[in-house]
């Protein structure tokens, strides 16, 4: 009776060996959010990252003040992965509940979360007067933080007392993002100006005095421009030859204009400013490092800053396989420039006799890197959060001998977009498409 049951036994694990793993027919949700700074009135966006192999669809439910469920499709997308749906504005003190439903093969829900409006308070001390013009007769404004603000009932003072614009609900200023408002004086000039939002009632000089403030609805004053002594600048800059521009400094100077866009620092810093409150630095968005291109021939990872700040990685760390430690670790002297890159060799070529012998070893990862085989590589925030991954193959089993794609780079095309095959450009701009990846 024994050998009858061994020789069972061992057929089940020989049976179980041969099992081919399945693939994964499902679908996960992960970061689902919000701005948490419910505003009255004002239509929620909710984004989630969704993810399956095969076809699925979304919706987003919600509950006002315990009544009937709703649920509305979620469309994707210009962010990879990323689809959102509006729960529409409701008065101060409204709560709801909300948690996202996918549906493919199998049906993923994610967690239920809850807000009441107008109990998170907004915090407008982020926006800051970014960009003034009186050639063109605009007024640009930055949102330095990392949420939305609904600009409904912020106001802009002009030489002390005098309102000149007003926000309204349909005007809300992204994370990282420009608020362009042109002068009423110019609007002939530019068609495409939503005139019932985006136009201040007054005009802007280039040659005199001039005051511009943000206030808060409740009227307290998040940044001011205060030109009282115009003559203190060079007779040659009287008018401004171009804007008054923020430099990356947070001061003021002559500058290039640059509507709606990244700032160019300028050299000639302007005088004759008084008063004013300074607002905070701008709020690092880390979500803009990424990985970028990966290289088995000549063995590289890129990484690549997508924003417009400069972002230390001090503690960042690379992670490879399954491998249990990190194959690099970032010092504090690894900065990423804004729109730029860092670029890491593996030490298989970085060694005496190597082709790129003597490279720094603080940007050297210790792990080899192939062309032809499955792998992972994921890029870890100093607190452990991931923040990118790439992986090739299907089967989870890592260091598995595929197809070759020598000399290509596993790319993100363009930088920062979706991972294709293309021409290899190690610490310099990736091509503006590429061929898929073959998974096998």
């Amino acid at each position: 009776m024994k050998k009858i049951l061994f020789a069972a036994l061992a057929l089940i694990v020989v049976m179980a060996s041969c099992v081919k793993d399945p693939e994964y027919p499902g679908v996960t949700i992960s970061n689902v959010s919000y701005n948490p700074a419910v505003q009255a009135d004002v239509p929620v966006t909710v984004k989630a990252t969704i993810t399956s192999f095969k076809d699925f669809t979304a919706k987003l439910h919600y509950i006002v003040n315990e009544g009937e469920e709703v649920a509305v499709d979620m469309a994707g997308s210009a962010e990879k992965d990323v689809y959102v749906a509006n729960i529409p504005g409701y008065p101060d003190g409204t709560k709801v509940k909300l948690y996202v439903v996918a549906t493919g093969e199998l049906i993923a829900t994610s967690a239920t979360m809850e807000y009441e409006v107008g109990a998170t308070p907004v915090d407008y001390t982020v926006l800051r007067l970014n960009e003034l013009n009186g050639n063109d007769k605009f007024i640009e404004i930055y949102n330095a933080g990392e949420n939305p603000i609904n600009m409904s009932g912020v106001t802009i003072y002009k030489d002390t007392d005098k309102v000149v614009w007003t926000g309204k609900t349909a005007v809300t200023v992204e994370a990282g993002a420009y608020l362009l408002l042109y002068s009423e004086d110019v609007i002939l000039d530019h068609p495409e100006i939503d005139t019932a939002n985006y136009v201040f009632h007054s005009g802007l000089s280039a040659k005199k005095n001039v005051r511009i403030e943000l206030k808060t609805p409740a009227g307290e004053s998040i940044d001011d421009f205060n030109l009282v002594n115009i003559d203190a600048n060079d007779p040659s800059l009287i008018p401004a030859p171009a804007s008054y521009s923020r430099n990356s400094d947070g001061e003021w100077y002559y500058a290039d204009a640059t509507p709606g866009a990244a700032n160019v620092d300028g050299e000639t810093k302007l005088l004759g400013l008084e008063g004013g409150v300074t607002p905070p630095a701008p709020t690092p968005d880390y979500t803009n490092i990424v990985l970028n291109e990966l290289n088995g021939d000549t063995k590289f990872i890129e990484i690549y800053n997508k924003g417009e700040l400069e972002l230390s990685i001090n503690g960042w760390y690379i992670m490879k396989d399954d491998k249990t430690d990190p194959v690099w670790t970032a010092d504090a002297t690894i900065v990423v420039p804004a729109h730029g890159y860092v670029l890491l060799y593996s030490e298989d070529v970085t060694g005496e006799g190597g082709a790129q012998a003597g490279y720094a070893e603080n940007l050297t990862f210790h792990s080899g890197l192939s062309s032809k085989k499955t792998v992972r590589i994921a890029l870890f925030m100093s607190d452990g959060t991931e923040r990118d991954i790439f992986t090739r193959g299907t089967t989870g089993e890592w260091g598995q001998t595929i197809s070759d794609v020598k000399p290509s780079s596993y790319a993100r095309v363009p930088d920062g977009g979706d991972w294709k095959l293309a021409d290899a450009t190690p610490g310099a701009a990736n091509p503006a498409e590429g061929e898929d990846i073959p998974q096998d």
